[in-house]
């Protein structure tokens, strides 16, 4: 979600009709941490740490559905890939940032832990961390990876207690609790929240009226 009224980011501007049609969950995903809404404290954090150039090897993302975190994740993983970073955003005109929000990165990899969570396959995705790829810093998102099996966990752990230099790990969940606290312990831990009805309220109506969709913004208050 963002803050300013909303516009097509950069790379991702609606479609013509001869080229189909842009999901509008995509038109307005947010591009940087300053579009993100509802989530100030967690921007602040990521923010200050690219900035200092002190971002940890994994983080801990954890929040209800839709509340930004696989999006906050992506826009860490263009930051640390941008080529001309700005006050810890990303400059969105790069070719690296243009990969990474049209989903054709090579250094950006997301992984759904829950049908991907045997040993074996977290085995298989640190095996493929050694290869090489264009940027600096190879970003892997593990989604609901509260899922992994006993087995997948002790084979991420063995891997965030001597990560390579060039990878960084988000871990999201909507269930924290069944994370280990093996991999929580030592884990930077984010925590998002839902956001303000008005927010999301005031936010809705910006979207229908960018789009051109007709809302009865009477009705909906």
């Amino acid at each position: 979600m963002a803050k300013r009224k909303p516009t097509a980011p950069t790379g991702d501007a609606p479609a013509p009709a001869s080229e189909g049609y842009t999901v509008l969950a995509r038109r307005y995903r947010p591009q940087q941490f300053a579009e993100i809404i509802g989530q100030e404290a967690v921007s602040r954090a990521l923010g200050n740490a690219l900035q200092s150039n002190r971002v940890a090897h994994a983080y801990l993302f954890t929040g209800a559905r839709g509340v930004g975190k696989t999006s906050t994740a992506r826009i860490l993983a263009k930051v640390l890939n941008c080529e001309n970073p700005i006050d810890g955003e990303p400059c969105g005109v790069c070719e690296s940032c243009v990969a990474v929000e049209q989903g054709t990165s090579f250094d950006v990899h997301e992984i759904d832990a829950a049908s991907n969570n045997k040993g074996e396959d977290i085995r298989e995705l640190i095996a493929k961390t050694a290869l090489g790829t264009p940027g600096r810093t190879k970003g892997y998102i593990l989604d609901e990876v509260h899922m992994l099996s006993k087995a997948a966990e002790a084979t991420l752990l063995k891997t965030l207690e001597e990560p390579p230099a060039h990878v960084v790990f988000v871990l999201a969940t909507t269930d924290p609790q069944k994370v280990s606290d093996t991999i929580r312990s030592p884990t930077p831990h984010l925590r998002f929240h839902l956001l303000a009805r008005d927010a999301h309220t005031e936010h809705g109506r910006c979207v229908a009226d960018d789009a051109g969709r007709g809302v009865d913004h009477a009705r909906s208050a």
